[in-house]
């Protein structure tokens, strides 16, 4: 390829195809090195910026994409029940797409047709490689000659029909951690910010760059038009070559929807390829698009000109009225009507077939089939053109570190953007502190007063374990939609992301247990040495963080609060009695005592119980002759089956429950983040 700012010398190969043309040799061999240099000689042709690096793409010159695909099918699975057939399991399935074709060439904008059902969705989900887990492909999907794999995400951009946003942070805000974790790693911050300002002003943002990007239906929020300009301008941040829009004018008015057309018409015309599918255009809009492809129960019914649109269907017998949107028109004319499905369908089976007779399906078979040979001469000759196609449009990602980085930004600026949770929190934790403090008020050290110290301390590992456990159970499934959309399109890794919430969740964890003991520990009348209070106030952080590792890994394996719930209730209960609050660790069966060793409760009971009596001397016994009395602070520690020398090992044994927690949820994520 010619570098910036020179002009093409002629070539080798140049004499080699003009040889070849002159020649009589029709071999295949010969076709296919033909077929192969024009097309290098058409992706030498793309204009660029001499002497000037691309700051939102790569650092070499783009190169036009053309996707082609045949004999697409896409089947789902109808129902949940399986059937047995022969000793072989079956599930029933639905063929959604059924043996579709189609051709898009560099600097055209497709739009994709049909009636509600029809498979648009299905198919430019299908082309953008994001099926989901369920659906199953079958068929030749190539781009430039070479199949359709995981690395498109990187390539190509895709708008989806519905915005997923953090709203806690900024139009600004927003683009600037995209531009940091999705552009190429060796632009610099100024080429990042001059993205951000050119895309703000391209797409009329600029006036809302500073507004919080918020809720649908909250007061401080952006509209719907400026939210799907702002998923927009998120998914060309890179300039990918190639761009997927699953109908992305939706909620817009007919201003904003022309803007958003008009805006993807000049990509198109700078060499970009994009395929967007679109629901009733008006006729002003329908006009913008230079290629259609209409689709009539998952059947290609036209692929081609716009213009050509009009002309098939008029040969067809279906002539558009002048006072028609020809839009309307093409969706009304290939719809199945109810009560008529039998005339419908027959209608939509001419239609198909003999547009397949037409010369505007030859026209897009020619481009099929030249993609198809250039994928023969690659796979014959070992070409590399598949490697030099992604290093060339793909953008170098940032490293683990940045993406940890700026994820951690990101969550630790939208857990700040939310005041109200934690000044709930707070109170909340302030009045239980005054209530319990007040409760066990100046407790004597005495044998009644034995039981209220332990009842004291019950409180002490329950109010800042549960709301721990709690507070962090809604976390992962309310932000999982947009985690599993970032992911998928390759913006960070998984572990990155986990860890950042990880993080973010700490600050809150730890100001919490504190302003507990504050209050509660000195209304109380504990131990009055700053040591004793010291390492009350550790063991109720540490606690309070593994009781969130608990939580944070309950929330990551299920997709619901209730279903959270439903695993929660049993495994609180066995926490509650295997951690020496309501049962005598002695005195469990064998068979079930291990389950003490994976509940924090009793790490943390046991801490906080040799804290407090381990340095007790004497103990005023005021019972009756006869009673057994406890006369020091061990016999207390031995009544309730905990050891004074096992302080380090319960904060040992709370730290490995506290990573183990977190593994298992990473490895919850992880696998469901798979899936997807």
């Amino acid at each position: 390829m010619p570098a910036h700012g020179e002009d093409r010398q002629p070539r080798e190969t140049d004499s080699l195809l003009a040889s070849e043309e002159d020649s009589s040799d029709s071999s295949d061999d010969n076709y296919l090195k033909r077929v192969l240099f024009i097309k290098e000689l058409q992706q030498e042709d793309w204009t660029h910026f001499p002497g000037k690096r691309i700051s939102y793409g790569t650092c070499k010159q783009r190169v036009g994409i053309t996707l082609t695909w045949r004999d697409l099918s896409v089947y789902v699975p109808e129902k949940k029940t399986c059937f047995t057939r022969h000793h072989n399991q079956y599930q029933p399935v639905k063929k959604v797409l059924s043996n579709v074709f189609g051709a898009v060439q560099s600097g055209s904008l497709l739009a994709m047709m049909g009636a509600s059902g029809a498979g648009k969705t299905t198919l430019i989900n299908a082309l953008a490689h994001r099926t989901t887990g369920k659906m199953v492909v079958d068929g030749d999907i190539l781009i430039n000659g070479h199949k359709v794999n995981e690395a498109l995400s990187t390539l190509a951009g895709y708008v989806h029909q519905h915005d997923l946003f953090l709203g806690s942070i900024t139009v600004n805000e927003h683009l600037t951690f995209m531009t940091r974790l999705k552009m190429d790693r060796r632009t610099t911050a100024k080429e990042r910010q001059a993205r951000v300002v050119e895309l703000l002003n391209t797409l009329g943002l600029a006036k809302v760059q500073n507004t919080l990007i918020g809720t649908p239906g909250s007061e401080k929020s952006l509209s719907g038009g400026e939210r799907k300009r702002l998923a927009f301008a998120t998914e060309i941040l890179t300039d990918p070559p190639l761009l997927f829009c699953d109908e992305p004018t939706t909620g817009m008015d007919s201003f904003n929807a022309k803007l958003m057309v008009k805006i993807m018409q000049d990509m198109a015309k700078r060499g970009k390829t994009i395929l967007c599918t679109i629901h009733q255009p008006s006729s002003e809009i329908f006009a913008m698009f230079d290629r259609l492809l209409l689709l009539a129960e998952g059947r290609v019914a036209y692929m081609g000109s716009s213009a050509g649109a009009l002309q098939f269907f008029e040969s067809e017998g279906y002539k558009c009225p002048s006072t028609f949107n020809p839009a309307d028109y093409f969706v009304h004319t290939l719809a199945v009507f109810p009560g008529h499905e039998g005339r419908s369908q027959a209608r939509i089976d001419t239609i198909c077939h003999d547009y397949t007779m037409s010369p505007y399906y030859k026209q897009i078979e020619m481009i099929i089939q030249q993609e198809e040979d250039i994928r023969l001469l690659n796979l014959k000759y070992g070409n590399s053109y598949e490697e030099e196609l992604f290093h060339r449009n793909t953008p170098e990602r940032p490293g683990w570190l940045v993406q940890w980085w700026w994820l951690t930004w990101r969550a630790l600026l939208d857990s700040y953007r939310n005041p109200t949770v934690h000044y709930i929190r707070t109170v909340k934790k302030i009045i239980s502190a005054f209530l319990i403090g007040l409760s066990y008020a100046q407790i004597r050290l005495n044998q009644a007063g034995i039981q209220d110290i332990q009842g004291a301390l019950y409180f002490f590992v329950t109010e800042n374990s549960f709301p721990a456990l709690y507070g962090v159970l809604d976390l992962f499934p309310k932000e999982m939609p947009l985690f599993f959309r970032e992911h998928r399109n390759g913006i960070y890794r998984s572990d990155t992301y986990y860890i950042s919430k990880m993080i973010a969740q700490m600050p809150g964890f730890i100001v919490d247990p504190v302003v507990y003991c504050l209050i509660c520990y000195w209304l109380i009348g504990l131990q009055r040495h700053f040591y004793h209070f010291a390492l009350t106030v550790l063991i109720s952080i540490v606690d309070a963080l593994t009781a969130s590792a608990c939580g944070t890994m309950i929330s990551t394996g299920f997709e619901s609060l209730p279903n959270i719930l439903l695993f929660l209730i049993p495994f609180q209960l066995i926490v509650l009695i295997y951690g020496g609050l309501f049962a005598n660790l002695k005195s469990l069966p064998w068979y079930t005592a291990w389950l003490k060793f994976i509940s924090w409760f009793m790490y943390s009971n046991e801490a906080l119980t040799v804290t407090q009596w381990k340095d007790i001397k004497n103990i005023t016994c005021e019972m009756p002759p006869g009673v057994p009395c406890f006369h020091t602070g061990m016999e207390v520690i031995e009544k309730y089956a905990f050891k004074p020398s096992h302080l380090a090992y319960d904060f040992v044994m709370m730290a490995v429950l506290y990573c183990c927690f977190h593994l298992l949820g990473f490895v919850a994520l992880h696998v469901r983040a798979k899936k997807k």
